[in-house]
């Protein structure tokens, strides 16, 4: 996704259309992003809130031409990881929110109790990957290009997780 200088002025100037599109085509990616850092979905979704505001704060700081998704999920890593830095003794992964017994269609797979077990064996590199590319279903280039790896890394840390799931299995 590339922004244009008038989608860019559109967002500037408020216009909800623009971010809700915007917002419909990168909050999947951006949730997973931040969730396989945090692995709270109360947390996550106070910071998702966080990540959208501070792209209108910042989207001067935009490259024209440049891809915006990925600039994007930059800002979510980063809000993530300073949250979890301030706050790793006390984040805990809630599963208060989660009803087991009344799943619906709707459901995503991180709300459930065996996959986050599953998730909570894989380190913070291989969850981030793992849920790209399952939940948010990025292609290993895509993922590579946005958390700024090189794509045989990704290849490998994200054969590395599988590996380490189908132990689990």
């Amino acid at each position: 996704m590339i922004l244009d200088e008038v989608t860019i002025q559109e967002l500037k100037t408020s216009n909800n259309k623009t971010f809700e599109k915007i917002y419909q085509e990168t909050v999947r990616g951006v949730y997973s992003m931040v969730f396989s850092i945090i692995r709270n979905h109360t947390v996550t979704e106070d910071l998702v809130q966080d990540i959208y505001m501070r792209m209108l704060v910042k989207i001067d700081q935009y490259r024209l031409n440049s891809n915006f998704y990925n600039w994007l999920l930059q800002i979510a890593k980063h809000i993530a990881i300073d949250y979890y830095r301030k706050n790793k003794r006390t984040l805990l992964v809630d599963i208060s929110d989660i009803d087991l017994f009344n799943r619906s269609a709707g459901e995503t797979p991180d709300q459930s109790e065996y996959f986050m077990s599953l998730m909570n064996k894989l380190n913070q590199k291989e969850r981030m990957i793992v849920l790209l590319k399952v939940v948010d279903e990025k292609t290993h280039q895509e993922i590579a290009d946005m958390l700024q790896m090189k794509l045989g890394t990704v290849l490998w840390i994200y054969q590395k997780a599988i590996k380490k799931l189908g132990e689990e299995v």
